[in-house]
């Protein structure tokens, strides 16, 4: 058990949560944040803040302060145009 911020994030439309950490970074329910998965970053929303968790393990990687336009735009190869960060990406996703 821990005593650091705990968030509970919701992947899609999942009921389920799942614990990480928060870090130094100031986050509320209904902020997107980026965390760590199979190998690369992944946007989920906070769900929950908690005091907290016998099962949170990793930290959250940062926010994502992309709007929701911004997350939903593509090249036409399919990369996004955005980075997580709110910079602009080309064709082969680098800034």
């Amino acid at each position: 058990m821990t005593d650091q911020k705990i968030v509970a994030v919701k992947f899609g439309e999942s009921d389920k949560t799942y614990d990480y950490f928060a870090g130094a970074f100031d986050v509320a329910v209904g902020t997107r944040v980026m965390v760590p998965m199979r190998g690369r970053e992944t946007s989920v929303t906070v769900a929950e803040i908690k005091d907290h968790s016998d099962v949170a393990k990793i930290a959250i990687v940062g926010i994502d302060t992309r709007t929701d336009e911004q997350r939903a735009a593509k090249h036409p190869n399919g990369r996004h145009i955005w980075a997580p960060d709110g910079t602009l990406l080309d064709e082969n996703g680098r800034s």
